[in-house]
């Protein structure tokens, strides 16, 4: 989702990089939490043989989030949310505490500090990369508007997220036919993470119920 090597990305450039990719040869398109909007977007460019959507925004940014992108879409916002959040102590901590990612998984000890920090520590270990996260966070403030996509879409979402409950899938699953919905029950926010064997078997037979024939996908996270 990040790059840390061109820290000018938003989701309207990290979209625009999957679209020769989506042209190129038949994929399948698979994001979860913050890398929704540029799937969705590339998705509405060069639309994918198939489209999977993981608990993230559709119409609207967490509480949290929705903070930091409004911090973040300043260029005075942005420098300070780097010196002082973005800091790899700061964020670490933030994100293995009870308020980070261990309010997004079912087992709190799956995201214990050790993993945080192996997961999520590389985004901010540079000028560079902080740079790119604040830029990422900050292109949140505006989301593509997922209405318009015209590929299958699954929307694998886990019911239990306090993040992206599931009023946000029954948004785009009244908003479109295309989309079908399969709820993962018991799962939050971070379910592919804890739960992996339970998506990929999900993914399988939505796959195959659509006549797509198996192979590598392209993922986002």
């Amino acid at each position: 989702m990040i790059d840390a090597a061109a820290p000018t990305h938003g989701w309207k450039d990290r979209a625009q990089a999957l679209v020769p990719d989506l042209a190129r040869r038949p994929t399948v398109l698979v994001a979860h939490g913050l890398a929704v909007p540029a799937a969705i977007a590339a998705a509405l460019a060069t639309p994918p043989v198939a489209l999977v959507l993981c608990n993230g925004p559709l119409r609207a940014l967490d509480p949290v989030t929705r903070m930091l992108a409004r911090a973040c879409a300043t260029r005075a916002g942005a420098a300070v949310t780097q010196r002082t959040l973005l800091q790899r102590r700061a964020w670490i901590g933030w994100l293995a505490s009870s308020a980070g990612l261990r309010r997004a998984v079912v087992n709190p000890y799956v995201m214990d500090h050790d993993t945080v920090a192996a997961l999520c520590g590389p985004l901010v270990d540079t000028a560079a990369g902080r740079a790119a996260v604040a830029t990422y966070l900050g292109s949140l403030v505006s989301l593509p508007d997922p209405r318009a996509l015209r590929c299958p879409v699954l929307l694998l979402w886990g019911d239990a997220d306090p993040l992206y409950p599931m009023a946000e899938a029954a948004f785009l699953e009244a908003g479109i036919s295309t989309v079908e919905h399969r709820a993962v029950p018991g799962g939050q926010h971070v379910h592919p993470v804890e739960r992996p064997w339970e998506m990929a078997d999900r993914l399988a037979a939505w796959l195959l119920d659509q006549g797509v024939a198996l192979a590598p996908a392209t993922g986002m996270s």
